[in-house]
């Protein structure tokens, strides 16, 4: 069987000068990275990426040859951590069903990939077995960051990665009354504030100077902050743990200014890294952040591609490596490949990371940029803020929103913004998100199209982020 090879950059070396909509349209012709009859695919991971483009090449060419390997029994759904943590849902119920691969015919090999064979198209598991492949996707996910501090390996100090962390972390929940949470992005405090729900006491400690992993600005931050420390959750911000201290099981946690903290259990929170160990032996070309891959998700070498947490992601605006380990990033990587392996033309331009969670009594999302990445990375912005309220003023139920948008100086464009409030916000940051992507202006966004509804809507005079942006033409300030 011969194979073609035509890539997005081939054809775009071949036509020095070309206008990018030629390019694509001769791109297109060639058949980019559309997979033929007979091609065996072989899916290395068990996460969402996989899972995804499992079912979308099934959903696009019932007739497909797929195979996925991966290395666990079961896959944990790894947002649903603090939920299970919490008792909200089961533990079965927080893993993902092997239904969503095996419905589709799909056969899961349950080994891990070591090493492999790029030149003769296959890989070898840890059991001795060799498969083949004709297109080979790396779908592998991150592990776990351990921190290196004295005594992280005595009892009770939990990780929450894999099942078996799932199933020792029920069991020390039911026994201790006392956590420390090491660590402030969104796991870390969806579980510090399940563990408050059922009665803990409940310590964070976080490195950086704020909660939420620099995905707000200080504003937004310090809200969350307050939201925390009234319901009963003591912060330690700015601080590092540098030591474990017990008697076979943690007892107290010792910060670097000699500040002791009592307690049954540690949960370690610290963040992930790209699981990436056999990129060597297929030639595959790594960085800090992951796997370097192109905008058709191509690795440096043919036929083997990748998503996901184990890649290199960049920033949508700038074209820079930036941090975009979420699922919904990894799914929709999913969907443009299994596109383009049957015939399409989708590049991926970079991550945007809308993402939401809520705490206690309040909701809260963003998407692009902050304002402290803005001057990290030399942009130029005009910034929109508003206090407004989720429903109508004069309905009874009303409650207050807060929102920011970031539009860029040079164009205003829009490339950011953040809400917060106690309705469900995820709808207004999945709207932000789209206008980041469709790059709008400032006028665009005053003048956008929206709901209504005295019981569901802002009123029509204070509209989300249309409300925070018109502030920047009233003031004169764009």
């Amino acid at each position: 069987m011969v194979l073609r090879r035509t890539t997005y950059s081939t054809v775009v070396k071949s036509m020095p000068g070309h206008h990018s909509l030629e390019i694509l349209t001769r791109a297109k012709e060639e058949g980019m990275l559309k997979v033929e009859k007979d091609e065996k695919i072989l899916i290395v991971g068990g996460g969402p990426g996989s899972r995804v483009l499992n079912h979308y090449l099934h959903m696009l060419n019932p007739d497909v040859n797929v195979t996925l390997i991966r290395d666990e029994d079961r896959i944990a759904n790894h947002c649903s951590i603090p939920y299970v943590i919490d008792g909200r849902v089961s533990m079965e119920k927080g893993l993902a069903p092997e239904e969503t691969v095996t419905k589709f015919g799909t056969p899961i090999i349950k080994e891990k990939v070591i090493t492999g064979n790029p030149d003769a198209k296959y890989v070898v598991t840890d059991k001795g077995n060799r498969y083949s492949y004709d297109r080979l996707i790396f779908a592998t996910g991150s592990r776990q960051l351990v921190p290196p501090i004295e005594g992280v390996d005595l009892g009770n100090i939990l990780k929450i990665r894999a099942i078996d962390d799932f199933r020792e972390t029920i069991e020390v929940r039911d026994k201790a009354q006392s956590f420390v949470v090491l660590g402030a992005g969104y796991i870390g405090l969806e579980i510090a504030a399940g563990l408050r729900r059922l009665g803990k006491d409940v310590t964070i400690i976080e490195l950086m100077p704020h909660v939420a992993g620099g995905r707000y600005d200080v504003d937004f931050m310090s809200m969350l902050e307050k939201e925390l420390e009234e319901h009963g959750i003591k912060l330690y911000l700015g601080k590092k743990a540098a030591k474990f201290g017990g008697n076979g099981s943690v007892e107290y946690v010792e910060l670097d200014d000699g500040t002791i903290i009592k307690t049954d259990a540690v949960i370690l929170s610290t963040g992930i890294v790209p699981r990436v160990d056999y990129a060597k032996d297929f030639g595959i070309e790594t960085a800090k952040g992951g796997i370097i891959i192109n905008e058709f998700l191509e690795t440096s070498t043919p036929y083997i591609y990748a998503l996901g947490d184990c890649v290199q992601t960049k920033l949508y605006l700038t074209d820079k490596p930036f941090p975009g380990e979420l699922g919904s990033n990894a799914a929709q990587m999913a969907r443009i490949l299994a596109l383009n392996f049957n015939g399409y033309q989708i590049p991926f331009n970079g991550v945007i990371n809308p993402a939401v969670t809520t705490l206690f009594d309040i909701h809260f999302g963003s998407a692009g940029i902050t304002e402290i990445d803005a001057q990290r990375e030399g942009i130029d912005i005009y910034v929109g803020k508003a206090k407004n309220t989720d429903i109508y003023g004069n309905m009874p139920e009303t409650r207050p929103l807060f929102t920011k948008v970031l539009f860029r100086k040079d164009d205003k464009v829009i490339v950011g913004g953040e809400i917060i409030g106690t309705c469900n916000v995820a709808g207004f940051v999945d709207v932000l998100g789209q206008l980041i992507y469709r790059k709008a202006t400032l006028e665009e966004v005053v003048t956008m199209h929206f709901s209504t509804h005295p019981e569901m809507t802002p009123d029509p005079a204070h509209p989300y982020f249309v409300f925070a942006a018109q502030q920047l033409l009233a003031k004169g300030k764009a």
